[in-house]
């Protein structure tokens, strides 16, 4: 990825009696977050998590699924969705193995999978750990208020937004290297009501004693300034990203974009110390940065986020709204790429960046495909060495048949040689749609969409099959990988926006309005 090719992995992945297998390099991995990314004391964790591998011809196998951890969003800094790790899933447990269902709010990031351990964090500002086999709560810990909408909307030309209360909505991030989970939260100053006291705090909290080691503020200079963006109008969505020994968090806006706001990113050392780096979205308001996956990291370290849309009505102001942005570790744009049409996805709030940006594997180019509508929408291919400007450089072709992209996407190699086949997965409004990649021109196709059923959330590849979640319905479906068919489908709790599910220790993870739902795999 960035700059160079991303180079080839291989691995196993088994549906039935499909086999699919691909090149996994070797790597030396460090122990440190501050070298790669999230960070990885065990080779296996390291060579899944630290992306940066190179060649080999040896195959990649896992003998216990004990090492199934899940550390950040969709299992890597490359936001493929896929789990290498965890054995073949032919089935699930005919009904939840625990339910844990009275968690003190909502969970609208992937659950995270640790030795053992499941962590979630609610729209209450409350973390969680979880025994991944029984359910049982082993600790949490309350880190911050949350904030009612209604305090929310009290604020300058705010009166929008879909969650309530808000806290932490965004997916942890944990780092093996030190035990530590890292969680964004919005939160009220104490002592101090009323719309003026919302903040946006990072929180580190210690996995070991389960206390909270440090918290600052991250919301961006000129906070509250009439001229440049009022707190209360920033939302954190994106899931969090470790790499750089830093820590890397986007925000975007409500739903329905009211208020005065910015896209922004903003970066802090893993130790919570020292300046806050940030990156605004160059428009006058909007151009939010909210997609489900958060960044994705090349192995130089550089990071790429896709914006939604600007404010900009004028052809001759582009303001990199509906744009795929590089920035570098200390997030300095790099370099962008966006639509010929960007001007029109600006106006019609066709947000490019309703999904973020997703790397095809064994390759250097990027997948995005954004938001339009009922009659569907347009992918794009692009070569993440050379992002081209604007209108340049990309193949297009239709991706979701209806209903837009929405979340996060996920890829995977299916095959070896010259029969492997690569795919994309897409979080189409209508129901996942597996796009088959060609390189040599790049190019796609769409080749199926579900054998019935909507699953409309963000997908992940584990066990051989496709995951996602109805998230309007309330149904889990595992897919068959090249044809779509529905293997696995169980009713689930009502769910959050763009729920993601996570395969750890055995389980199938969902996370839900009232916590976590859990359904135990069968080989």
């Amino acid at each position: 990825m960035g700059r160079q090719s991303l180079v080839r992995a291989s691995r196993v992945v088994a549906a039935g009696t499909l086999m699919a297998s691909i090149a996994v390099g070797s790597a030396a991995v460090s122990a440190s977050a501050s070298s790669g990314g999230v960070g990885a004391p065990r080779t296996v964790r390291g060579a899944r998590l630290n992306g940066d591998l190179t060649h080999s011809t040896t195959t990649y196998r896992v003998a216990s699924a004990s090492l199934g951890d899940l550390l950040t969003y969709d299992y890597s800094n490359t936001r493929s969705g896929h789990d290498t790790v965890d054995p073949p899933i032919s089935n699930l447990s005919g009904k939840a193995a625990w339910n844990d269902d009275s968690l003190d709010g909502g969970v609208y990031g992937e659950p995270l999978v640790y030795d053992k351990t499941v962590y979630v964090a609610t729209e209450n500002d409350t973390v969680y750990a979880i025994a991944a086999r029984t359910g049982r709560v082993i600790w949490h810990l309350h880190v911050g208020t949350t904030v009612p909408k209604s305090v929310v909307d009290s604020a300058p030309t705010v009166g929008c937004g879909d969650i309530d209360p808000l806290g932490i909505t965004g997916t942890p991030v944990i780092d093996a290297a030190t035990d530590e989970i890292f969680v964004a939260e919005e939160t009220e100053l104490a002592g101090q009501r009323g719309w003026q006291g919302i903040r946006h705090w990072l929180v580190a909290i210690s996995l070991a004693s389960h206390e909270m080691l440090w918290h600052r503020d991250i919301d961006p200079p000129f906070g509250n300034d009439p001229s440049h963006y009022f707190i209360a109008a920033e939302q954190q969505r994106p899931a969090i990203t470790l790499a750089n020994g830093s820590l890397y968090v986007p925000f975007g806006g409500l739903d329905g974009d009211c208020g005065q706001y910015h896209g922004y990113v903003v970066s802090v050392a893993v130790s919570g110390a020292g300046p806050l780096g940030s990156y605004q979205v160059p428009t006058q308001r909007e151009g939010a940065v909210w997609e489900t996956n958060g960044a994705v990291v090349s192995p130089q370290g550089d990071l790429y986020v896709a914006t939604g849309n600007g404010s900009s009505s004028n052809p001759a102001h582009f303001d990199e709204g509906d744009s795929v942005v590089e920035l570098s570790p200390s997030l300095k744009r790099i370099s962008y790429w966006a639509p010929g049409n960007w001007l029109a996805l600006n106006d019609h709030d066709w947000d490019l960046g309703s999904a973020g940006p997703i790397n095809v594997p064994g390759t250097s180019l990027l997948f995005i495909a954004g938001k339009p509508s009922s009659s569907g929408d347009t992918g794009y291919l692009m070569n993440e060495e050379h992002l081209a400007g604007i209108g340049h450089g990309a193949y297009s072709a239709p991706a979701c048949p209806g209903g837009g992209d929405f979340g996060a996407d996920a890829s995977d190699v299916v095959g070896a040689g010259k029969s492997a086949r690569i795919f994309i997965y897409a979080a189409c409004g209508s129901g996942t749609a597996a796009l088959q990649v060609t390189t040599s021109p790049p190019a796609f196709h769409r080749v199926w969409s579900p054998s019935f059923g909507s699953p409309n959330g963000p997908p992940i590849v584990a066990g051989g099959l496709v995951w996602a979640l109805d998230w309007d319905g309330a149904a889990l479906y595992g897919m068959n990988p090249v044809t779509g068919h529905v293997v696995v489908h169980r009713t689930t709790d009502d769910l959050e926006h763009f729920a993601t599910p996570g395969v750890g220790d055995g389980m199938l993870l969902v996370p839900s309005a009232g916590g976590v739902e859990a359904f135990r795999t069968l080989g």
